[in-house]
């Protein structure tokens, strides 16, 4: 189930759930695993049992539910309570950040069906 949140931020989030890989820096690079809690066009919530600190730059390896493509998009930690971090996307090209739009603007869709439905 999708949901949007509007406060606080400079554009809507909306949940979603899936794992991806994400990939710290050095000195010691290790890839971890995450799972997506919800998602904007300018990032991510996630948790991670690693605590990773604010301000670190991670790549979020990332293949979007129905999407064939895998993108390798860095991030840095812009917040963290306990396993929950917040990453803002550092995109490296245009078609990392249209492609990061798509998928969102198909979560907007979903939200929009889901009110129109109980309506």
């Amino acid at each position: 189930m999708s949901g949007i949140y509007e406060f606080g931020y400079r554009t809507p989030r909306f949940r979603a759930d899936f794992h991806f890989l994400l990939q710290t820096g050095a000195p010691e690079p290790r890839l971890l695993d995450a799972r997506c809690l919800d998602i904007s066009d300018e990032g991510i919530a996630a948790q991670v049992a690693e605590h990773l600190p604010v301000g670190s730059v991670v790549t979020l390896i990332l293949t979007f539910p129905g999407n064939s493509t895998t993108w390798r998009i860095p991030a840095k930690v812009c917040n963290r309570q306990e396993e929950d971090h917040g990453f803002l996307f550092v995109f490296s090209s245009q078609s990392e950040r249209d492609d990061v739009r798509r998928y969102v603007a198909s979560l907007h869709g979903e939200t929009l069906r889901m009110v129109s439905r109980s309506k």
